[in-house]
């Protein structure tokens, strides 16, 4: 089942409640012409604009798929507020009813001005879930930015003081990020001066264009170099066709390997983990914890080490083996944030969504990522971390 054909699946399930619940629980704004002819249009401008993304992906016009999945995408985010909003609107309009039954005796009429308070508030709940869908909607389309932080260390090497390490992850080249985004980016990003860039996944969703998307990111040339290492996307693609892209490049791919690198004499190790694909049962995690303990099988003892995932779970098999930094991505903070952290950290803690988490000495970011797949975020904006590496 194609990725699209899923996605207007959904849409159709969304839509089908929309309509139940505005004739079942909402039959006062059913009764409105616009309401009706304006749900009568919404399959048939979804159905452009899926048959649009589909023969773009399968013609690789990016423009085509960007002219498609950015319609629908904004459909199926509005219809996500419209049933929150018409459950909502429906069962106090019919609490309402049931209050002014046994509230009212037969021969009396309710105060005019409660009906018309009520009416209003709750008209105010559809305004309000589709003006928040539409700021999301907004939000996605900023450019990212690139927040400094300091990472502190206990005994750090003096030569690796101020080492500062820029984070491209999950950026997505496609329907919504294009190649004049990452450049501008880029450039914003040479003006600090990273030492070392790595790159933590999910690099381009658009496989045409991912040579030129590395010969961007190329021209940052810091002086320690540039790595990446897979995401599940980069195996959706196509990964043979990924891996030649690589090969083809000054960028260096770590699949489940590593080296040791060298800043002013002092050598640190860096190492790249292979991805899982899938991250749900506990064989995979078994799975992630191979690729871990492979990757870090050949780092010498006592030297500084830092550890590329795309997943952040890498984090929990990681630190027993003491290494100090992991940089992870994936999870886009679950695009919905809250002063600087997923609003379902408190659901989902072992995720490590988005930000900086501490285990047993070895430190963990999680990255909100550069671009998006789904163009929606509130209060988890875009970036490329700039990390500053300092004496603790």
């Amino acid at each position: 089942m194609g990725f699209v054909f899923t996605v207007f699946l959904f849409f159709l399930v969304l839509y089908g409640l929309v309509l139940a619940l505005l004739y079942g629980l909402n039959r006062r704004w059913w009764q409105q012409t616009w309401v009706r002819r304006t749900t009568a249009w919404v399959p048939v401008a979804a159905l452009v604009s899926g048959l649009g993304w589909r023969l773009g992906s399968d013609q690789q016009w990016n423009w085509l798929v960007f002219a498609g999945a950015g319609p629908l995408s904004v459909l199926l985010l509005c219809l996500v507020g419209l049933v929150a909003a018409l459950l909502i609107t429906g069962l106090a309009h019919s609490a309402e009813k049931i209050h002014d039954h046994w509230r009212y005796p037969r021969s009396a009429v309710p105060l005019p001005e409660r009906r018309r308070f009520l009416r209003l508030a709750l008209a105010a709940v559809p305004a309000f879930t589709t003006g928040t869908a539409a700021k999301g909607i907004f939000s996605s389309a900023t450019p990212a930015r690139i927040p400094e932080i300091p990472l502190y260390f206990p005994g750090l090497p003096p030569a690796l003081q101020r080492l500062k390490i820029l984070q491209l992850s999950d950026i997505h080249i496609g329907p919504y990020i294009h190649l004049g985004h990452l450049e501008e980016l880029l450039t914003r990003a040479a003006a600090h001066q990273p030492d070392l860039v790595l790159i933590t996944g999910d690099l381009c969703d658009d496989v045409p264009a991912y040579r030129d998307t590395l010969r961007l990111i190329e021209g940052l040339r810091p002086p320690l170099g540039i790595f990446s290492c897979l995401g599940n996307h980069e195996y959706f693609r196509g990964l043979k066709q990924i891996k030649q892209h690589f090969a083809r490049s000054t960028i260096s791919l770590l699949v489940d390997e590593g080296l040791v690198l060298q800043k002013d004499g002092t050598p640190f190790f860096l190492g790249g983990v292979d991805d899982p694909r899938l991250l749900r049962s506990p064989e995979s995690y078994g799975v992630l914890q191979g690729f871990v303990e492979r990757t870090l099988q050949d780092a010498p003892a006592g030297v500084f080490r830092i550890l590329m995932s795309h997943r952040s779970q890498a984090l929990d098999y990681a630190a027993p083996l003491g290494v100090e930094l992991v940089l992870a991505g994936h999870t886009h903070g679950f695009q919905l944030g809250h002063q600087g952290r997923s609003f379902f950290e408190s659901w989902m803690p072992e995720r490590y969504a988005w930000g900086l988490y501490r285990k047993e000495g070895t430190q963990l970011y999680t990255t909100s990522g550069v671009g998006h797949w789904f163009p929606f975020r509130l209060g988890c904006p875009p970036e490329a971390p700039l990390f500053t590496l300092q004496q603790a």
